[in-house]
């Protein structure tokens, strides 16, 4: 088992005034969940049931059965929960099978809702690699969008760059919920061109660029099943 706390800073952040900057987010990713911890999770800790809705047909998917999440502004809380998570699995090791991620939000932009524009190019395209047995990546980005009421051609062109989906039902309808993670590097620079063609092409409606940064992480074990993360980026 891994339970490992990055020395990453989160100064020097994108501020755009939304109210999920400065985040701490807890996520419980797990194929197996034994109810007793369920039950610390979401009564004694405030987690929340968050769990996916499934995924597009013949789209590259990696999301988990059970998903909760735990969300604070305070770094010290952050730290508290996590560490109470850890403590727990120490002794109750058989309690999940999959893993648990402590991240930052930096970044958590609106995009303007416009019509597509068929003409504006994707920008790139990024090759997908295994993590090596018992280590996580260090970043990742979300583009949520709904599903319903966006362009499909302007989700058609997410997908095709390498970006892998869940859909997730929020209050107003279901999300997709595109995905890519690696190191900060290769996440940094597929941000700024993902966040450029999403301003100019258009067609993204209750639309979301977000970035989450790895301050920690617990495996249930140094060889499950992990998404892939970026390796090149053309």
């Amino acid at each position: 088992m891994t339970n490992v706390l990055l020395n990453k800073s989160t100064t020097g952040t994108y501020d755009n005034g939304s109210h999920n900057v400065g985040e701490f987010h807890i996520h419980i990713d797990a194929h197996q969940l034994d109810h007793h911890f369920e039950d610390k999770l979401l009564q004694e800790l405030g987690f929340a049931n968050t769990d996916f809705a499934g995924h597009p047909e013949g789209v590259l998917h990696f999301e988990t059965p059970r998903h909760l999440t735990y969300k604070t502004k305070d770094a010290k809380t952050f730290k508290t929960v996590f560490d109470a998570i850890a403590a727990y699995l120490k002794e109750n090791t058989e309690s999940i099978t999959g893993y648990v991620e402590g991240e930052y939000i930096p970044l958590d932009i609106d995009i303007e809702e416009k019509s597509f524009d068929p003409s504006i190019p994707v920008p790139c395209q990024f090759k997908l690699t295994n993590l090596a047995s018992g280590s996580f990546r260090e970043d990742e980005i979300h583009v949520t969008l709904d599903r319903d009421r966006s362009d499909p051609r302007l989700i058609d062109n997410l997908r095709s760059m390498g970006f892998f989906s869940a859909y997730m039902d929020k209050s107003f309808g279901t999300v997709e919920i595109l995905t890519a993670q690696g190191t900060r590097q290769s996440v940094q620079q597929l941000l700024t061109q993902v966040l450029d063609y999403l301003k100019s092409a258009g067609g993204a409606i209750n639309c979301s660029v977000k970035e989450e940064r790895i301050l920690r992480w617990w495996l249930s074990a140094p060889d499950i099943k992990l998404p892939p993360v970026i390796k090149s980026i053309n």
